[in-house]
This record gives C-alpha cells, structure tokens and sequence, in this order.
C-alpha cells in the first residue's frame, strides 16, 4: 500500500483515496460504542449526543494526532474541541436524513459484510466463535461493535444517496476547475502593521482602573498543586472508564490502587509549568484547572497508556505588585487599540483604494496555504487566491502573522493546453468525485441551518467547556 501510494502520490487517484478518508474520518469516527443513558451534550432531532460518545470520540482523535497533539495550544484545543462536538452533530444530520429517506441496513446486508472481513474468517470462511474471540481480545462488546458498524453501514449507504444527487459538471465547470488547481495567480498587496499606529493610541488612567479591577485576581504567581495517579496500561484486565467510576464513588486513590495491585506516583507540590514539562503530551491545562480538593479526573488516554490523577492539594500563587501588573495591562491594551486601528486602516483602504506600500506577491499557485514572505492563509481566506481580472479586489483584510492585509489581482498563468489534455481524464474522475464530497457538505451544512432554525438541533453544553 505504501508503495502504491508513494508512486502515485502525485496523482488525482490519490487525491481522491484521501478525499473518502477525511469524509470516513469526520462521520464515521463517532459512530463509536452506543451506551445506557447518561448526561445529554447535544439534541439532534430524535438524536441524543451523550457525554460519553462525545468523550469517546475526543480521546480517539486525540489519540490519532500522535506527537502533533503536543504542539497544540489551549486556543486550538478549544476549536477542536467545538469541531469534534460538530463533527457529531453532522454524523446525526445524515442519520436523520437515513430515517426520513427510509434508508435501512437489512440483515443480510450486515451478514455480508461481517461475513467478508478477513479477521473474522478460518480457513476461509465467517467463524463466529473467532469473531467473539477477536472482539474479546480487544475488549470491545459484541452487541456495541455491532450497533456501532450497523450505524457505519447505514451511514455509507445514505452518504452516497446524497452525493449521488450532486449537479452535473459540463467541461466548461472542469477545465474551470482545473484552473483552480493547476492555474497561478499574481497578487498585489499592502500592508498594515500595527505597530506602527502603537504611537497614536493612548490608554487612559480608568481604563487601565477599570480593566485590573475585573482582572486583578488573575495577576498572580504560578499555583502550585499536589496529583497522585496511577496508570492502567494496554496490558492490563481493567478498563480506564471502570476504574475511573469506581474512584469516583470511593474518592481514595491509594486504597483502590491498593485493592487492585497499581502504583500510585505522588507528584509533591508543583507548579503547573513544571507539570506541563513532567507530563508533556497529556494536556494537563485542559482539565487540571477544573479539579477540586480530592476530585478525580477522567482517564487521560496517552497512546498505549492511560492515566488518573486525583488532586490532593491547591496552593494559589501570591498577588503580583499592581505597578507590574498595571504595566501589563497597558501594553496589553495599547497592542489591542493598535491592531484595531491597523484593521480598520485595512477597511478603509478596500472603501478609497489602496495606500502605502504595493508588493506583489509573484506568481503562486492557487492552491498554496501560503504567500511565500507572509504566511499561511486563514482558512476562512483562502478564496483570495481565486481572484481574477473580473473579481480584481479582496473584500476584506485578512490577518497573517498578527498583521493586516489587503490583496487586489495581479495577474495570471492558466495551466498549458498540452497538460490539460494528458490530465483531463484523471482530473475528471477526481474533480468529479470532489465536487461530490463538495456537494454532501454544502447539503450537511445547509440541513443543520434550517434544523437549528426549527429547534430540531440543541447544544445543551458548550463544547469549550467539556
């Protein structure tokens, strides 16, 4: 498979394999263990999002970020946070639209398809005494696994229902589109640095009051705390959410370690920044700040491992003088009312025409995530490299690297004839099957509008807050 890939990896074939894995990754990946009713994060029409599934989905993708997960800051766990809460919410979306189109998974369809994985067979044949073996040994509940793969099948058969209805691509929507990806685009831009504007803005006496009045508890040294956990790994008989239960009810870490022949580490008194270098990977600021004296935290799951701590002990660091943190504050505000002014500077240039320095960007293929010299573009702002000689100006400035922007069109470079032609069957095929994938997304994003519209969609807690 890997060298398949590899010769390929240039291909629209590949482009298109990868297309069907991030559509699997987002509404599938939640289709995880169905369990007994507990606490409701989200209503979907008949739907119910449990706390657990959410949890459970949480964990798998953190899990498959592998060392990426430590590069992620508290604003990026947030957002993925809001986005696996989504993520699930859209899963529900098409299992609504699976019952309201009659769509089903029949018995015999199910048959087949346990019937056909090569896990489950000896000798060549569906043995069922290796499926519950081969599900036993990964601790995985026969009647969950195979609710949660009736919902995969379900799921499958309804995303191609809708795709399937997608509108129909003439050559001149394809070669349009293989200018998009093929073509390049020459940019102008100006730039509006912040900085620049720091000298006329001015930060008053009350505002610099009124701000440390609402924030002064927060102008602290470093809390210390005191954990002790135990670990539970891949090896062991005990299931992390089991134990985590059953410490919940008895609030003594080093008895049911104890009871249950674990170790417990004590982590003495620290700081959160030393806890973060001690146990980097385990995102200990997402969840830490939550606990109280004697609480338990969820199992923090680390690869092959998983990990429950208890707090034994919370020291809040000691005031900061006001003068230091008054400081703080100004610079802090003076950076705000800046780059306010800098944005708005941008908008006005869009309103009368450019002003100031011009660059151009050179000519760049309209597919970058980049402008080489700026940065990476904001995902919301990626359409600006669809500018063209009818659509010459940007609507709006965009922030790269904590500065503004303004683009207008330059240029372009439409991809050679002679390539279109050796390409123009593959890029069919591919940009056929995108537009598709397109298409059940628009149709996704356009249902959850008009069921949040109708009350039929109901966020009872803020994923942030999970």
């Amino acid at each position: 498979m890997l060298k398949f890939m590899r010769k390929y990896a240039k291909s629209y074939l590949i482009k298109i394999i990868f297309g069907v894995i991030i559509i699997v990754f987002i509404f599938y990946f939640g289709a995880g263990s169905i369990r007994d009713k507990d606490t409701v994060v989200a209503q979907v029409g008949d739907f119910d999002i449990s706390h657990t599934e959410y949890w459970e989905t949480y964990n798998k993708v953190i899990q498959s970020l592998g060392p990426a997960r430590d590069k992620m800051d508290d604003k990026l766990m947030a957002d993925l946070k809001e986005k696996i809460l989504y993520d699930l919410i859209n899963k529900y979306i098409l299992l609504a639209e699976a019952k309201k189109l009659g769509v089903t998974v029949s018995d015999m369809e199910f048959a087949e398809f346990i019937g056909g994985n090569e896990a489950f067979k000896k000798d060549g044949k569906f043995d069922k005494d290796l499926y519950v073996a081969v599900l036993r040994q990964n601790k995985i509940d026969p009647e969950q696994f195979e609710k949660s793969q009736r919902t995969m099948l379900l799921m499958g058969k309804v995303t191609s229902i809708i795709m399937d209805t997608g509108v129909a691509l003439t050559d001149a929507d394809i070669w349009a589109g293989y200018v998009r990806e093929k073509g390049k685009v020459d940019l102008v831009y100006s730039r509006f640095d912040p900085s620049s504007y720091k000298d006329k803005v001015a930060v008053s006496d009350k505002e610099l009051s009124d701000v440390y009045e609402k924030e002064k508890d927060r102008f602290r040294g470093e809390s210390t705390c005191r954990l002790k956990y135990i670990v539970i790994d891949d090896k062991s008989s005990l299931r992390d959410d089991a134990v985590y239960m059953d410490l919940l009810k008895s609030k003594d870490i080093e008895a049911y370690a104890r009871l249950k022949g674990l170790k417990v580490t004590d982590t003495g008194n620290v700081t959160q920044a030393e806890l973060l270098k001690t146990y980097k990977g385990l995102k200990i600021e997402t969840w830490l700040k939550d606990l109280r004296k004697g609480d338990v935290s969820l199992p923090v799951r680390d690869t092959d491992r998983s990990y429950i701590f208890q707090l034994v002990d919370r020291e809040e660091g000691k005031p900061m003088e006001k003068s230091t943190a008054l400081a703080s504050i100004r610079n802090r505000l003076a950076g705000e009312k800046a780059k306010e002014m800098a944005r708005l500077a941008a908008e006005d240039a869009i309103k009368r025409g450019p002003a100031g320095s011009k660059t151009q960007t050179g000519f760049i293929m309209r597919t970058v995530p980049a402008i080489p010299k700026l940065g990476a573009i904001p995902q919301g702002d990626l359409d600006l490299l669809g500018l063209t000689k009818e659509k010459p100006l940007y609507g709006k400035p965009v922030e790269i690297g904590g500065d503004y922007y303004i683009f207008s069109f330059a240029g372009e470079k439409q991809p050679d004839r002679e390539e279109w032609e050796k390409d123009k069957d593959g890029f069919t095929r591919y940009y056929a099957a995108r537009s598709k994938q397109e298409f059940l997304k628009s149709f996704v994003q356009e249902s959850r509008k008009a069921m949040s519209e109708k009350g039929k969609i109901k966020i009872l807690k803020n994923p942030k807050e999970l």
